[in-house]
This record gives C-alpha cells, structure tokens and sequence, in this order.
C-alpha cells in the first residue's frame, strides 16, 4: 500500500472515532463546551480527510467514488468502509497495492 493509503486510513479512523465521540456527547448532553470542541474539530478534520482523499484521487491512489463518500452526510463512516473494501480488494487480488476501478 502507498504511505498516502495508508495515512489517509488512519486518519480516516481517527476522525470516525472522534465523530463517534461527538455523537455520545451531543445525544447524553454531557457538556456544551466538549460538544463545541468535538464539534469543530471533527469539521476541520473532515475537510482535512476529504482534502487528502482528493489528493489521492489525483495521483491515482483512490478511486474517485470514495471522495464521493467522503462528501455524503456518511461522512467518515463512509470513507472507513470504502478504504477496508479497497484494501480487501487489493488483498483478494494480491496486488498489495490499491485497487482500482476496472475502468482503469
């Protein structure tokens, strides 16, 4: 797998797992100022992650379909399963690199 594959996955876990963190904070209520911090951060970090998935896109490293799910209100639910199903693909195919569409 490229390094951007695999910054881009991490990332994208991170962010899922701070949009997690906001989600349990804004549905228990739990403090306005952890919601107003999660918040912004998760913002920022989804343009940062769609910023790198469009960068990947134009080198050729991520389909264009997974910046799709970048945008979608799925957010980085979205792109954590599309980056596991481009690496099982490329996994099942042996290639070790990323797959990409058969348009390719």
């Amino acid at each position: 797998m490229p390094p951007l594959f695999r910054a881009v996955r991490l990332f994208s876990h991170m962010e899922l797992t701070l949009f997690l963190a906001l989600l349990v904070v804004w549905l228990g209520r739990v403090d306005e100022r952890a919601e107003f911090v999660l918040g912004l951060t998760h913002g920022i970090g989804v343009i940062l992650l769609c910023l790198l998935i469009w960068a990947g896109c134009i080198t050729r490293v991520f389909p264009w379909p997974l910046l799709a799910a970048a945008v979608m209100p799925t957010g980085p639910i979205g792109t954590s399963i599309g980056i596991e199903l481009l690496r099982r693909r490329a996994r099942h195919r042996g290639s070790g690199g990323v797959a990409r569409p058969a348009s390719d």
